[in-house]
Order: structure tokens, then C-alpha cells, then sequence
């Protein structure tokens, strides 16, 4: 049972992290004047992302170890995503002063690099579980 829950809180909670922190404490800018930033849609990926990596917790809560190392390393890869939807793939705003940048940019990157080792510890600790082990 410590396996399992070791493998699945911090993936429900990180994934309800990533996708509330741009919606409301490391929010981004407001649309002006109808036109989009990058920003908006870093926010955006963000919260696809982390509704996937919660219901990818969510899921391991329910199946046996070794399917629940696969859904590890799936939260592990979609973590990385959050990551670089930031950093390479979509960005934020070029203005260093901007909240996007300050704010919202260093949460996505602390929130992913942390999901990323604590699924990739996760599906270690369940490849290696004990065969007669309580799951």
C-alpha cells in the first residue's frame, strides 16, 4: 500500500499543481486587444498536461505494479512536456519583468523536473516491488 500511494499522491497532486499555478497564483498575462501572448498558450498546454498527469495518478490508484510503473513513466515523460512547453516548445514572454516570466515560468520547471523524479523513483520502486508483496 506504501508503494502505491508513494507512486500516485505526488502525481495527483503535481498534476493538479500544473494545472491550476498558471490559471490562478503564477498566472499569465491578460489578452490585449484581442491578440494572444505565448504566454496564453503555455497555460494552456500546462493545464492539458497536468489534468494528464492527475489522471494518471488517479488510474495507478487502481492496477497492479507493473502496469502502474508504465503510468510512472508516462507521468515521467508528460512531466518533462511541462517542462519544455515553457522553456523550448511554446514559451513566454520575451519581457523579463512580465509575471509570465517571473513567476509563472520558474513554477511550470520547479513542478515538472520535481514530477519527473519522484515518477521516475516511483517506477523503480514498482519494477522492483517483491513478488508476494500486498500491491
Amino acid at each position: 500500500m506504501t508503494r502505491k500511494l508513494f507512486a500516485t499522491l505526488p502525481a495527483i497532486v503535481l498534476g493538479a499543481l500544473i494545472a491550476v499555478a498558471p490559471q490562478t497564483f503564477a498566472y499569465v498575462c491578460k489578452v490585449e486587444d484581442g491578440m494572444k501572448m505565448a504566454c496564453h498558450y503555455t497555460a494552456q498546454a500546462a493545464l492539458g498536461l497536468g489534468v494528464v498527469i492527475a489522471l494518471l495518478g488517479v488510474i495507478g490508484l487502481f492496477v497492479d505494479s507493473k502496469v502502474r510503473a508504465g503510468l510512472d513513466i508516462a507521468v515521467a515523460l508528460n512531466a518533462a512536456f511541462v517542462v519544455a512547453v515553457p522553456t523550448v516548445l511554446i514559451g513566454v514572454c520575451k519581457g523579463a519583468m512580465m509575471h509570465c516570466h517571473m513567476v509563472t515560468l520558474p513554477t511550470l520547471i520547479v513542478l515538472g523536473v520535481l514530477a519527473v523524479v519522484l515518477a521516475a523513483i516511483a517506477a523503480w520502486l514498482d519494477l522492483n516491488a517483491p513478488k508476494n508483496a500486498k500491491r
